[in-house]
């Protein structure tokens, strides 16, 4: 039997969570639901009291309970407390028990009239409450008895009549393997009589980031910017019914961070009906002080008391509205309740109220202008175009930029712009702005700051600028055609006036043709940077790199690495970042990729300390290259999974193929070849699409190092022909390049004997006269691989493992695997197992399963027994911890605080602080002084 009082009205919170927020982001508290419903099937009663702030997903949570008992087989019934009911006694219960009445004449028959005169269902007395409750407890019990259990659920228990809720604390109390379940649902603040001992508590918090996001997401149909969703998230805690109404709210341009926020947020009035309703019970006095105190923001007490007194107000006010629960103060500080009640108090008050509250914070928060905060109390009292206004909220935006805030100096500089009267003014404001908004990772709201200022611009520098910026925006997440060309123009622009800016135009314009693949450029570009005034050194360094690595490109490798050489002098001298960063592409095309590496990883240090996440991104991609070559994989694929995060969260889908190809190729050394083929098959979608002809050969080298890997020689030759198309956006030149190896021994082992030789001359005429070792080492393994026999083999892998340095030791270890396999068939098998075993050794360090496997496979043929990979690591290759979370414990026991881990990994303190939770009994430990005990004694542990 099932029932229920009374269903929920349209336009309630339940139906607005039911159907919108798809019970986003708890998973915790409906595992505990269950667990609490488990009762009725296991002879057993639960009781649980869920809270939390209006539109927090109550009645959701509660309509989810009902649909899963009955799913058990239950019997439901389900009540709700109304303010207007509040008064009559017993009249909760009556909705309660309504569906159980026709057993009521069972009962004894004390209890019967005594519960019967309750519910004025006759004229019996009723004033026993003892036998009252009795009588609840019989029925309720009765009925879980007859049928599969009982789940009673009672939504807005704070406003349930005070007889009905103790005799549901009576009945709570007394329940044993009765196979009834109590679960209600309170606003907080409640009444004190719901703080009763016997009601389990479980507090409903706001959404995270990516609950939030989720919903977001699902009830406007559009992805919403993560930036937004960060701000939308802290401006209203989370609050799952706000989010959904914002959803609707808000715009497409609005949620995709192209256009800000608008000030105060539009919450629907379902949302501002529930979160204001105690609001409306306080004097006119107390609720001023709740308007100044949501206006200020940052908490200021002092500050808010002054401008309460300055407005003529009374300032102990706010002490009144401590006492109704809405505000706390400690200390000095003061803060709502919660975030969505803020919001909710500043947006129902009108424009001209809140504009006078500004002004006056403005004025006593003179003596801090420093801070920005009266800065932007001005501008939210400013009616239209005030310079004062925008003078002062440029100084606080060149603030926040001077202290890495680019996402706060980006509003202060458009809010600004939006204040100033001349054009050209606007303009150079709008760009700063701009260049902010870059750095901050907002590529969408970039790209709109851009497209403004240009309808103001006049002056071909302040155009060239924007220009630039928009080319970087079409290279991380556009077309790289476009971004070419944007650049490129930009360059001409810039060319008299910012010639240095012109040559770092040319740069970024060489970093769209070498991702399309079309490395024919670089000799345009090498001219454009000669015509350059030569007395910028920013303009010499590119002038070298661009030219030198053209020459390198048309063959001409001798003067392309003097010119390249000289270049990464130059580029360490002026030390801008991006200079540094083509002095380590330089290094990629003399094939010097671990020294190419480490520049790269200097930058995205540098990037990172400076939180710069416009280009960390971009940085993280090589930084990861680095930890993969080094042997450190788990590491590798942390960064990965970070670059790859940062990339869609900031717009840069581009960026995003590339890491997405990046990590097919780390899942082939590990052996994965399903997540290998997804990471391959996403990345290629957006490469062949925007002709990013980088990704698409890498996303092709890591199926085809599968398929090597497996034994599938001439599957694997098929996908390196496709890596060395010469088709700009389709292959890459610099991936075919460093294919190479692989190629020489698909096709040597496919048969291709051809094939494979026209592979090592053009190996030899790219690395011949490298001076670096990797290099020269991979050369000569590839000269043994084609060796007539066995001996002339044996020398060249000898010189091979002499000349690996051990930066690249996965390299390494396939050296000496091959070795190994050759000196096998040659029947020297006591020196064969003494390069199988090291390599097996290697390949399980790094996670490279395959590749061990094939060792020890070898290692059988040569009559050594081996023995598998050792378990209890933790590394990320054998499933016990996940990139991120080793990355994380790393820091950690390096001595870094949750607070510092955050930074660097652009996450919440709360995120860390859960992974923590996570990490430390998984390691058998209790606390950080432990973990550092463990990394101390094993520094490789987190590896």
């Amino acid at each position: 039997m099932t029932g229920s009082a009374r269903p929920a009205a349209p336009g309630t919170e339940a139906r607005i969570i039911d159907r919108y927020a798809e019970l986003f982001g708890r998973d915790e508290e409906l595992a505990e639901i269950d667990r609490v419903l488990g009762g009725v099937t296991a002879s057993r009663s639960g009781l649980l009291l869920l809270h939390g702030e209006p539109g927090c997903g109550l009645s959701a949570l509660l309509e989810h309970a009902g649909r899963r008992a009955r799913g058990l087989g239950a019997t439901v019934v389900t009540a709700r407390g109304a303010e207007a009911e509040f008064p009559f006694a017993f009249a909760g219960l009556h909705q309660l028990l309504l569906p159980l009445l026709p057993a009521l004449p069972a009962l004894p028959p004390a209890q019967a009239d005594a519960l019967s005169g309750a519910l004025r269902l006759s004229d019996a007395p009723h004033e026993d409450r003892f036998l009252v409750s009795v009588a609840a407890l019989s029925l309720m019990t009765a009925a879980a008895t007859d049928g599969g259990g009982l789940v009673c659920l009672i939504d807005d228990a704070q406003w349930l009549d005070r007889p009905s809720l103790e005799t549901l604390l009576f009945v709570a109390r007394r329940l044993g393997p009765d196979r009834v379940s109590l679960l209600l649902a309170r606003r907080d603040p409640g009444p004190p009589w719901l703080a009763d001992p016997v009601l389990p508590r479980l507090a409903l918090p706001g959404l995270d980031e990516e609950a939030a996001g989720a919903l977001l997401s699902s009830r406007s149909g559009v992805r919403a910017d993560a930036a937004v969703t960060r701000e939308l998230t802290a401006a209203i805690g989370g609050n799952p019914l706000a989010l959904s109404e914002l959803g609707t709210l808000l715009t497409e341009r609005q949620l995709t961070g192209r256009e800000p926020l608008p000030r105060p947020l539009p919450l629907g009035a379902e949302v501002r009906a529930a979160l204001l309703g105690p609001v409306r019970e306080l004097s006119e006095p107390v609720r001023f002080a709740l308007l100044v105190t949501a206006a200020e923001e940052s908490g200021d007490l002092t500050a808010v008391t002054a401008a309460i007194g300055h407005l003529g107000a009374e300032p102990s006010s706010v002490d009144t509205a401590a006492a109704s629960g809405l505000l706390a103060v400690t200390g000095r500080r003061v803060t709502f309740r919660s975030p969505a009640l803020r919001t909710a108090v500043y947006g129902a008050a009108h424009p001209a109220r809140r504009r006078q509250v500004h002004q006056a914070l403005a004025e006593v928060l003179r003596p801090r202008a420093r801070d920005g905060r009266r800065a932007r109390q001005l501008a939210a009292a400013a009616l239209g175009p005030d310079e004062a206004v925008a003078a002062e909220l440029q100084e606080a935006g060149e603030r926040a930029h001077l202290r890495g805030d680019y996402a706060d100096c980006a509003v202060l500089l458009d809010r600004a712009a939006q204040l100033t009267a001349d054009a050209d003014r606007r303009a150079e404001r709008l760009h700063e702005a701009a260049r902010a908004a870059w750095q901050a990772g907002q590529a969408a709201r970039t790209e709109d700051l851009v497209r403004e200022a240009l309808t103001l611009a006049d002056r071909p520098g302040t155009t060239g600028r924007l220009l630039r910026l928009r080319g970087a925006v079409e290279l991380r997440g556009g077309v790289l055609t476009d971004a070419y060309r944007t650049l490129f123009q930009a360059a001409r622009l810039l060319a008299t006036d910012a010639p240095g800016d012109a040559a770092r135009s040319l740069m970024q314009a060489a970093e769209a043709a070498s991702h399309i693949g079309d490395l024919a450029r670089y000799a345009e570009l090498g001219r454009a940077a000669g015509r350059l005034s030569r007395g910028s050194p920013a303009v010499e360094c590119a002038r070298l790199l661009l030219t030198g690595i053209g020459h390198v490109v048309a063959a001409d490798t001798d003067r392309g690495t003097e010119l390249i050489t000289d270049g990464v002098t130059a580029a360490h001298t002026v030390g801008d970042p991006l200079l540094v960063a083509w002095a380590g592409v330089g290094r990629f095309y003399l094939g010097e990729a671990a020294a190419a590496l480490d520049l790269l990883a200097q930058v995205a240090d540098e990037a990172r300390a400076s939180g710069h996440a416009g280009v960390l991104s971009s940085n993280l991609e090589f930084t990861a290259q680095l930890e993969m070559f080094s042997g450190r994989m788990a590491g590798a694929e942390a960064l990965n999974d970070e670059g790859l995060r940062l990339a869609r969260e900031s717009g840069q889908e581009n960026l995003a193929a590339i890491h997405l190809s990046r990590r097919a190729f780390m899942c082939a050394l590990r052996g994965d070849e399903p997540g290998c083929r997804e990471a391959a098959e996403a990345a290629l979608a957006t490469a062949l699409a925007r002709r990013i002809g980088i990704a698409a050969a890498t996303a092709r080298h890591a199926l085809a190092c599968v398929a090597l890997m497996h034994g599938a020689y001439g599957e694997a030759l098929r996908l390196l022909d496709l890596v060395a198309v010469p088709e700009p956006g389709s292959g890459h030149p610099i991936v075919a390049f460093f294919s190479l190896p692989d190629r020489i021994e698909a096709a040597v082992r496919a048969g291709e004997r051809q094939a494979a030789e026209e592979a090592l001359e053009s190996f030899e005429r790219w690395q011949g006269r490298s001076t670096h070792g990797e290099a020269r080492a991979l050369l000569a393994r590839s000269r043994a691989l084609l060796s007539p026999d066995d001996e002339t083999a044996a020398g060249f892998f000898t010189e091979a493992l002499e000349l690996h340095s051990g930066s690249v030791p996965i390299e390494k270890a396939r050296t000496e695997l091959y070795f190994g396999e050759s000196l096998r068939r040659a029947r020297r098998r006591r020196d064969a197992r003494t390069h199988l075993r090291s390599a097996a050794a290697t390949f399980d360090r790094v996670g490279a399963g395959p590749w061990a496997e094939r060792a020890r496979q070898e290692l059988r043929a040569a009559g050594e027994s081996p023995r598998a990979a050792g378990e209890g690591a933790v590394r990320s290759g054998e499933g016990r911890f996940t990139p991120q979370e080793l990355r994380i414990a790393r820091l950690a026991a390096e001595g870094s605080s949750n607070k510092e881990i955050a930074a660097q990994l652009f996450l919440s303190s709360r995120t860390v602080e859960y992974h923590l939770y996570k990490i430390f009994p998984r390691l058998g430990i209790t606390s950080r002084r432990d973990l550092v005990r463990l990394f101390h004694e094993d520094p490789t542990l987190f590896d």
